[in-house]
């Protein structure tokens, strides 16, 4: 069978299965995320997997929110899928596990730093001593501020430094999840001051999720990489950090479920309330002598 055969087979055995799906009254009631996993399961099914494939064999690839099933065949790939719908990613991901090692290798990819988008490139101006020395005084106001405003405002500080977030956001998040308490959980088991799922936490790096910075240090990296799929737009970030990527990308902005819009709210009122406070610290400090914050 030739790879062009292939790709004709498959679609012919989606397009049935999908003219098939608009005259069932079940699967109409399963709506479109249920259908879409049914559907990639009879393509992977129908008619015997060493069959269909002829020789060929399927890779099944997962990062968090998405699924991506790929043909491979004497060394060319063919893309057959990529799922961003978290129902009918995991679903398809489950049945590729009924498939033996030898028709379906699976693959869940972790975090990888790569996975940010690059910044553009940055023009560095010389700066003279001035700018250099107020440069200096408004990072170590901004600095004592989080050491002295909460509790681990110094991890949130230097693990929003290192991954380049306002720690005014890092702040905002923790305080709406957790109240500053590490050893929270959540009834579904979300856990430590950003409330990090296991899966999610293992994902970014961390293993002891009631460890403040390993928690924290997680948070972060999460907020930066949905900073970096959202193109900086805080509001979708603090959204898909509750509702998860793929229902801020479905519904184009913040998802309409009730929870993540009062979530946002609060987020962003925590927010205002943390820039408000720095500035005055800022001020504050300037009074008895320092620089103000700019």
């Amino acid at each position: 069978m030739t790879k062009r055969t292939l790709i004709d087979s498959m679609s012919i055995r989606v397009a049935k299965a999908r003219r098939k799906s608009e005259k069932s009254r079940a699967l109409r009631l399963l709506g479109g995320r249920g259908a879409a996993a049914l559907i990639l399961g009879g393509v992977l099914s129908l008619g015997g997997l060493t069959e269909s494939l002829n020789g060929a064999h399927i890779l099944v690839q997962k990062d968090l929110d998405s699924v991506k099933v790929v043909t491979q065949k004497n060394g060319e790939e063919n893309l057959v899928a990529d799922l961003h719908d978290g129902f009918a990613a995991n679903s398809v991901f489950k049945l590729s596990r009924a498939f033996p090692d030898r028709y379906v290798t699976r693959e869940i990819s972790l975090f990888d730093e790569a996975w940010l988008k690059k910044p553009a490139a940055i023009v560095v101006l010389k700066r003279d001593v001035f700018h250099e020395e107020m440069a200096r005084i408004n990072n170590s106001i901004k600095r004592d501020f989080f050491a002295n405003a909460m509790p681990y405002g110094d991890l949130i500080h230097e693990k929003a430094a290192k991954y380049d977030v306002d720690p005014a956001l890092v702040a905002a998040v923790v305080e709406q999840e957790s109240r500053f308490r590490s050893t929270a959980r959540s009834p579904v088991g979300a856990r430590g001051l950003m409330q990090l799922m296991p899966r999610t936490g293992r994902w970014l790096g961390a293993r002891n999720l009631y460890d403040p910075e390993q928690n924290i240090d997680a948070g972060v990296k999460y907020i930066r990489y949905l900073q970096a799929r959202f193109d900086g737009n805080v509001k979708k970030t603090i959204a898909a950090y509750n509702a998860g990527e793929g229902n801020v990308r479905r519904y184009g902005g913040i998802p309409p479920f009730r929870e993540t819009q009062t979530y946002v709210k609060h987020v962003m009122r925590n927010y205002a309330k943390r820039n408000a406070q720095l500035k005055q610290y800022g001020a504050d400090r300037n009074a008895d002598g320092e620089m103000t914050l700019r």
